[in-house]
């Protein structure tokens, strides 16, 4: 039963991925179409940023994840790294962190 329902998601993965090939190959958009697909990946990974930014900015953590967001927005406005925006953002958040913590004691 489980090897079913493996196959039937992997199956529904792979029509999911191959339907928009299929379709867009024998329609076009119309430029209003082409201008909500070309947005709709910004606007899903922004909606998933202050989501989990508002999950995790709580108790003791709203210092250190606001800092952590705003050094990171500030290196991808100045063109760095995926990498380096982790990199900053997480060290941002580490500091500000123990920092936190030390003075809360």
């Amino acid at each position: 039963m489980t090897w079913v329902a493996i196959l039937a998601v992997g199956a529904g993965s792979y029509l999911f991925r191959l339907g928009p090939l299929l379709v867009f190959e024998r329609i076009s958009l119309t430029e209003r179409g082409d201008r909500a697909i070309r947005h709709a990946g910004t606007a899903a990974i922004t909606a998933l940023i202050v989501v989990s930014t508002k999950h995790s900015a709580t108790g003791h953590a709203v210092i250190p994840t606001l800092l952590a967001v705003a050094v990171a927005l500030v290196a991808a406005v100045r063109g760095a790294s995926m990498v380096r925006i982790l990199l900053f953002g997480g060290a941002a958040y580490a500091c500000s962190a123990i920092a936190m913590g030390l003075l809360a004691r």
